[in-house]
C-alpha cells in the first residue's frame, strides 16, 4: 500500500502532465524532478520492509543474533543511504535539472539525524555480529 501511495503521490501529477502535453520538455523535466525526489523515499520504504521481515522472523521464534544483526545492518544502511541522498544528492540533481530550491546541499536536521541513526545501527550490528562469533567460540570451549 505504501508503494502505491508513493507512486501516486510522486508521479501522478507529473505523469498526467506528460500525457496531456505529449511529453514536452517541461513535463519531462517535472517527471525527472519527481523521480530524483523519490530516491530517498524508496530507500526508507525498503528499510521499513526490512523491519517488517525481521518482525516476521521474530514472530516465528528466531530471536537470536543473526536475525538481529541482519535487521540492524540492512535497516541502518538503507536509512543512512536515504539520508545521504536526501541531504546531498537530491538538491544538487534538482538544481542541475533547473528545478528545486536553488542550493546544492539541503541542511535538513531530520535527515542528518536519520543518517547518524542509520550509521549507528550498522555499527551496532557489527558489534553484535562479532559478539555472536565470540559467544560461539566460548560455547565450543566450555
Amino acid at each position: 500500500m505504501l508503494w502505491l501511495l508513493l507512486l501516486l503521490e510522486r508521479f501522478g501529477a507529473a505523469g498526467l502532465q506528460v500525457c496531456q502535453r505529449h511529453a514536452d520538455a517541461a513535463s519531462l523535466r517535472a517527471l525527472a524532478v519527481q523521480l530524483v525526489a523519490a530516491g530517498p523515499e524508496v530507500l526508507y520504504l525498503l528499510a521499513l520492509e526490512g523491519v517488517r521481515r525481521a518482525l516476521a522472523e521474530f514472530a516465528r521464534g528466531e530471536l537470536y543474533a543473526p536475525t538481529i544483526t541482519r535487521l540492524l545492518d540492512r535497516v541502518g544502511t538503507l536509512l543512512a543511504a536515504g539520508a545521504f541522498l536526501g541531504v546531498f544528492v537530491v538538491p544538487a540533481l534538482q538544481r542541475a535539472l533547473g528545478s528545486g530550491p536553488g542550493y546544492w546541499i539541503a541542511f535538513d536536521v531530520s535527515g542528518l539525524v536519520l543518517g547518524a541513526l542509520g550509521l549507528s545501527l550498522t555499527v551496532i550490528a557489527r558489534v553484535l555480529g562479532r559478539a555472536a562469533v565470540l559467544q560461539a567460540e566460548l560455547d565450543e570451549i566450555f
